[in-house]
């Protein structure tokens, strides 16, 4: 049984490799920790400014990544989305369940506005966030 729940520090080794491996899947140029220092310091960067950090596992084994930075304003940016590649899709949905979270979150707290942190050439996660309504529009620089 799939288990979505509050990120704490114990899981931030796991939370790295997960991060780490969906994004250097040979689809894009790679991306190192460096490039992503925020993933050393999630309970600041994300808990203490409003936002949240959620994990998905399985048997103890982290299969999903989903985080709400609370950028001010009433706005959200959604990041570290990523879901191991076997629990995409049916019959596990787990982005969808990830997600789900997130707004119910967005909603609870109040964003008024939500925006992605997706680069360009990630077309299976645009055409995801377009199914779920968001609109893509011109790049603004948020964080």
């Amino acid at each position: 049984m799939i288990e979505i729940k509050k990120y704490e520090d114990k899981y931030q080794d796991e939370v790295i490799r997960l991060v780490l491996s969906c994004q250097n899947d040979g689809t894009r140029p790679i991306v190192s920790i460096a490039d992503q220092p925020e993933l050393l310091n999630i309970n600041q960067e994300y808990f203490t400014n409003g936002g949240y950090f959620w994990i998905a596992s399985e048997n103890n084994k982290l299969v999903g990544t989903i985080g709400l930075m609370n950028y001010g304003n009433d706005i959200g940016i959604l990041k570290k989305f990523f879901v191991n590649e076997q629990y995409r899709g049916k019959p596990y949905n787990l982005g969808r369940k990830l997600f789900a979270e997130l707004l119910d979150f967005a909603y609870e707290h109040k964003f008024k506005e939500l925006v992605l942190d997706t680069p360009k050439n990630t077309e299976r996660a645009h055409k995801f966030y377009e199914k779920a309504g968001f609109n893509r529009l011109v790049r603004k620089t948020y964080q």
